[in-house]
């Protein structure tokens, strides 16, 4: 059976260094990193992606072992070098994390429309760079 994201799991779009097995990799970039449930609508994590990219800040994609969203999100930003990370549920829930802040940084409902998925990847890229938050 193929999941819903076998067309995206090469990559998440532009700026997106694809699927990773390995967050340590010395090959990989510092990245976002988004931990994407199997089940996931891929224009979410399309979105999350670009607009991450429109910052100017890569993302790669991990897949996700932990239940939730905030617990994917939590694990991402452990393993990213950057400190943040994206967690997607499989009804599309985004939550954005960063490593050394107990609470999610934004959360978003399943079924964010693109609009407000692409402005959940601009605020964890607008983190890593240290601008003010665009999502309200």
């Amino acid at each position: 059976m193929t999941s819903p994201l076998s067309g995206v799991s090469a990559s998440g779009g532009p700026g997106c260094h694809g699927r990773i097995d390995r967050a340590d990799d010395p090959a990989l970039p510092p990245a976002v990193l988004v931990a994407v449930h199997d089940d996931a609508p891929p224009a979410v994590l399309r979105e999350v992606c670009a607009g991450a990219e429109e910052q100017g800040i890569p993302t790669a994609i991990l897949g996700s072992t932990v239940a939730g969203p905030d617990d994917a999100g939590r694990h991402a930003a452990t393993e990213s070098r950057l400190e943040v990370g994206v967690g997607i549920g499989a009804d599309g829930a985004v939550v954005v994390r960063h490593a050394l802040v107990p609470e999610a940084v934004l959360a978003l409902a399943g079924g964010p429309s693109a609009a407000q998925a692409r402005r959940a990847g601009a605020d964890a890229a607008r983190i890593v760079a240290g601008l003010a938050l665009r999502a309200t």
